[in-house]
């Protein structure tokens, strides 16, 4: 697919840096997908989310909001949060500016890669995106200072359906890139994935 934008002396072509590429997660039904980044002069342009293109890694994906969590430092730390089922969110996640480490955590007791995770480091313009399925656990770490991360969410928020355990929880060993977290006082008194399982009996 090419763009041409024309001034007075030159005529500039605009071509995706590569094309859409898709790989699974070691949590089952996660995706990452790297989508066609067009470059040009000006600057760069991407979709991130578009139904039924091959950027799309789940064609039944239909967000129902959008957000942004706006991180001021690097070192901040926001997981694992989740609606538990049968209320579980999907989520489709982007950097749009900084870098984040990205956490998936399975939390899906009838999942063949329960309690498993897999993390990716998502950085703004590299087309990246984190397909997170319904009833996973999602988490991350923000490597630089003013990172952003974007979300596209499947859907209702239930307030009384949120939950959250430890972003440090010894039984999944998460190598974190940050040994000392800034994080809420939520998550700092999340309890353990153990009892956020034991709350779903």
């Amino acid at each position: 697919m090419l763009f041409f934008f024309l001034n007075a002396a030159t005529v500039h072509t605009s071509k995706p840096m590569s094309g859409p590429s898709f790989k699974p997660l070691e949590v089952h039904g996660a995706i990452v997908s790297c989508a066609s980044v067009f470059t040009d002069p000006r600057g760069r342009f991407e979709v991130f989310w578009e139904h039924g293109s091959p950027a799309c890694p789940v064609n039944s994906f239909a967000p129902s909001s959008a957000h942004h969590s706006y991180n001021r430092r690097a070192g901040t730390i926001r997981a694992f949060h989740l609606q538990h089922p049968p209320f579980g969110q999907a989520k489709l996640v982007q950097c749009v500016s900084g870098r984040v480490w990205d956490v998936v955590v399975d939390a899906r007791p009838d999942s063949p890669s329960f309690r498993r995770w897999d993390a990716v480091e998502l950085s703004a313009g590299s087309g990246a995106t984190v397909y997170i399925p319904a009833g996973c656990a999602h988490g991350f770490a923000a490597l630089e200072d003013c990172s952003t991360v974007a979300y596209l969410i499947q859907g209702d928020y239930l307030p009384d359906a949120t939950r959250v355990f430890r972003w440090d929880d010894p039984e999944l060993a998460i190598p974190w890139p940050f040994s000392e977290a800034i994080i809420s006082d939520k998550d700092r008194q999340a309890p353990s994935f153990a009892d956020y399982l034991s709350s779903l009996c």
